[in-house]
């Protein structure tokens, strides 16, 4: 899925409007995604219009109590796997940017 941001937003610097933006994954409805930092940060689905719809066949999606929608690429979907990445624990590194450069490949 490839989304762009609508408007600048002050309470997100990190984003450039236009920019296109590869959604890694979704959690609770909000994207996950590489912003202009390079960071995976989580982001509210309604900042972004929608270019690309199209998400990859082997996302596992889940739903929560309240229908929010879970979805990330198998290797990405472990319980507390974005929480190691912040920790810098290099196998959650390693593991998410084999995912990510992968995904970037396919799309070019």
């Amino acid at each position: 899925m490839i989304v762009k941001l609508k408007t600048k937003d002050p309470a997100f610097p990190d984003l450039t409007p236009d920019q296109p933006y590869f959604v890694i994954g979704i959690e609770a409805n909000d994207y996950r995604m590489l912003n202009d930092h390079g960071k995976p940060y989580l982001y509210p689905a309604d900042l972004f219009d929608i270019v690309d719809s199209h998400e990859p066949t082997v996302w596992v999606t889940a739903y929560g109590q309240d229908g929010e929608r879970y979805s990330y690429p198998p290797e990405l979907n472990e319980p507390g796997f974005f929480e190691d990445y912040f920790d810098g624990e290099d196998e959650a590194l390693s593991t998410f940017w084999h995912v990510v450069n992968k995904r970037l490949s396919e799309a070019a």
